[in-house]
């Protein structure tokens, strides 16, 4: 008896291939695996998997008959990626991303030809091509993500993340740098202290290399004369 169950996840590596297309899952990209067990048992490191891209992979009949929150691995995923694993499976058995991907673009296409038709009955300039973004874009579209092949692979966008976090980091540096030229330096005195200390920090700058060797230089001469004045002193 073999227990059929699937599960929805990034992938952790590039080991992995896509049964349909027998092409590498890239890694941390969304993908569906079908897990052949022994018994219900049996745990998931054990079992035996089929991976397949998110694109790829066709609804099973399983799928359409439990609530997506039960699949395994759903409650894991980016609110996107949750989105679109519900849409695909509401299309029923057999349906898949890469399907709708196809309906986007047909019903692109056709409204293009249909806009360019009109403009050359009327006599107007023909309106510009679609863009990748509007091929995405519907009304009932769970996303507003721009990277189409995000889109196609299931493909987490890590570089833009982690753009985020840099922009982020600096803001609160500079915000914190603001905050701490804002606060007051505590009245009058402490104001005439810190002028006092800047001036004798500027009376006791460090000196340079060559002055400290013309320091040197100057107090062995002048030690040197002291000796010989106390030589021929003695005689």
């Amino acid at each position: 008896m073999v227990v059929i169950t699937y599960c929805v996840e990034y992938a952790e590596s590039q080991k992995s291939v896509c049964l349909k297309c027998n092409k590498v899952i890239p890694n941390k990209s969304l993908r569906v695996g079908r897990m052949e067990r022994t018994s219900e048992k049996e745990k998931k490191k054990f079992a035996k998997f089929r991976w397949y891209h998110f694109k790829c992979f066709e609804v099973p009949e399983i799928m359409t008959k439990i609530p997506v929150h039960l699949i395994r691995g759903q409650v894991n995923l980016l609110d996107k990626d949750k989105l679109r694993l519900e849409k695909v499976i509401k299309l029923g058995v057999g349906s898949s991303w890469s399907q709708i991907v196809d309906q986007h673009k047909k019903k692109a296409k056709e409204e293009e030809e249909a806009a360019a038709a009109e403009a050359l009955e009327n006599g107007t300039p023909l309106p510009p091509k679609p863009t990748k973004d509007d091929l995405m874009d519907s009304d009932d579209d769970e996303s507003n993500v721009k990277d189409f092949t995000s889109q196609l692979t299931g493909e987490v966008d890590r570089k833009q993340e982690r753009k985020n976090r840099k922009i982020n980091k600096l803001k609160a540096k500079t915000d914190g740098a603001k905050v701490a030229k804002k606060q007051p330096s505590g009245g009058a005195g402490a104001k005439g202290k810190g002028a006092a200390g800047t001036k004798n920090n500027k009376d006791t700058k460090p000196m340079s290399a060559v002055a400290q060797a013309i320091a040197a230089t100057r107090a062995d001469s002048q030690k040197k004369m002291e000796q010989m004045k106390s030589k021929f002193g003695k005689k």
